[in-house]
């Protein structure tokens, strides 16, 4: 559905709700690609206990970073 409203905004010449869909767009993209990261460390380590204990610290590690506004 995003990606009709990035063709309506588009078609409609709309650039500032374009410009707002398309760093939508980005995010999600980007989420995808962590969350994909994980269960692909996820399937590799599969049910050995030590190796998730590790996956389970380094994700706990992680930190959130706010993006600084424009």
């Amino acid at each position: 559905m995003i990606n009709d409203l990035v063709d309506l905004a588009m078609r409609e010449k709309d650039h500032a709700t374009y410009n707002m869909l398309q760093w939508f767009v980005n995010e999600q993209v980007e989420e995808e690609a962590s969350a994909d990261e994980i269960v692909q460390k996820l399937k590799l380590v599969g049910n050995e206990g030590r190796a998730l204990f590790m996956v389970d610290r380094e994700l706990a590690q992680r930190k959130f970073v706010e993006e600084e506004t424009k």
